[in-house]
């Protein structure tokens, strides 16, 4: 049996695990990345993925990450067919993912293995070892070897379905299923599109976005407990009812679909481990963006592992679980899902509306906490607040919604 040891084992080569690699080896830290799939990126189809620039600027300038583009403009349309469109001063950058070898996972495992990370392929985790409380030894077999790696660190970046979430406690919240397809030129590459309709994507919405490539992907997200048909039938059905966005959806390529848990864990730390990304539950519940988190996740997880390491103690590790106490507010994030799966499509026509009518009165980005649904929901308040009599009735009413599902949570 080959034995290695390192001081980083990153578990899972998808968006996350690539980052924490290339923090890792990018700082000086003998790195070990390890992945199920013979091929990085082969665990989805290529398509675009977009994520708000919550702190995201910074991460992607100092470790050279490879984006497709990045905008200022998001468009929501309601049922009704009204629109709004949000010039924020907070972009949206997109990312290319899947399999080709300029997609982002790839480009930035090969920057991490310039680095001097190694990285094994096609593997099966046989075997964690614990020695007291730190995770001492993991076992993989790659082909007919076996190779015991003895890392002082381990990243878990293995998705939703983690090994390692046998070690710590996890709450299911929700689930959130997709379907979509990826071509070229479908919208402009200067502004993204989300439509709402609840007959037509219960629980969800329908989302466009286009790269400065011309790479575009459009999709579906849809909560499974209020659905009939599969994905695909919704996907293709709101293309047929609204006629004018299925004229869009031309030149596809490949389609792309999934469905996501929504968990809560209890604590990101263990002794010697750090989950990450969708590992550690970090998806956002109600838009369901998952690379700002998967970003940000692994830049931290990879700055307290150089910490730890270099300064010859575990307890910089902790700093890992307060960072992301501070930086994802997920309790809110569900507070307003909840809300949201309340509306019916005449609350959502008023709620887009009244955004709508308050961008002539305000600077609509300012108050949005975040580009979502909650965003416009907090904007309504805001707006009502503003008129009188039912008006005010109204903004009273969401704001009790609002503390009521607070409690509840």
């Amino acid at each position: 049996m080959v034995i290695i040891k390192c001081d980083v084992l990153v578990v899972g080569a998808g968006p996350t695990g690539s980052v924490a690699a290339l923090y890792c080896s990018e700082y000086g830290l003998n790195t070990v990345l390890i992945e199920k799939n013979d091929n990085i990126g082969a665990h989805t189809a290529t398509r675009v993925d977009s994520s708000p620039d919550f702190g995201l600027t910074e991460i992607i300038n100092e470790l050279g990450l490879k984006t497709e583009n990045l905008v200022y403009n998001s468009k929501w349309h309601s049922p009704s067919g009204r629109s709004f469109t949000l010039h924020s001063k907070t972009g949206e950058y997109y990312f290319k993912r899947g399999p080709d070898p300029d997609s982002f996972e790839c480009s930035t495992v090969n920057k991490a293995i310039k680095n001097g990370c190694k990285l094994f392929g096609g593997i099966i985790v046989e075997e964690i070892i614990k020695d007291g409380g730190r995770f001492s030894e993991v076992i993989i077999s790659q082909g007919a070897e076996k190779i015991e790696i003895k890392p002082e660190i381990i990243i878990a970046a293995d998705g939703e379905k983690s090994i390692f979430h046998k070690y710590v406690n996890k709450r299911l919240v929700h689930n959130r299923v997709a379907y979509g397809v990826t071509g070229e030129d479908f919208i402009q590459p200067d502004t993204s599109e989300i439509y709402f309709d609840v007959e037509l994507a219960p629980g969800g919405y329908f989302y466009i976005v286009t790269s400065l490539s011309g790479l575009s992907s459009a999709g579906i997200v849809l909560d499974p407990n209020k659905i009939k048909r599969s994905p695909e039938r919704y996907f293709y059905n709101f293309l047929s009812e609204k006629t004018t966005i299925g004229d869009k959806i031309e030149s596809t390529t490949n389609k792309f679909e999934g469905e996501r848990r929504l968990f809560m864990l209890n604590r990101h730390v263990q002794d010697n481990l750090l989950l990450v990304g969708d590992a550690a539950g970090l998806i956002d519940p109600l838009i369901g963006y998952g690379m700002m988190p998967a970003i940000v996740s692994a830049y931290y997880a990879g700055k307290y592992s150089v910490d730890a390491v270099k300064k010859g103690g575990y307890e910089a590790l902790k700093e890992y679980d307060r960072e992301i106490l501070t930086r994802f507010n997920r309790k809110m994030s569900y507070v307003f899902n909840c809300i949201f799966e309340s509306l019916d499509d005449k609350d959502l026509d008023m709620i887009i509306n009244m955004a709508s009518d308050l961008e002539d009165r305000t600077d609509v980005d300012n108050l949005l906490v975040r580009l979502s649904i909650s965003g416009l929901l907090y904007s309504s308040i805001v707006f009502l607040e503003n008129l009188p009599g039912s008006g005010r009735l109204l903004a009273k009413s969401l704001k009790s919604l609002c503390r009521r599902f607070t409690f509840h949570k």
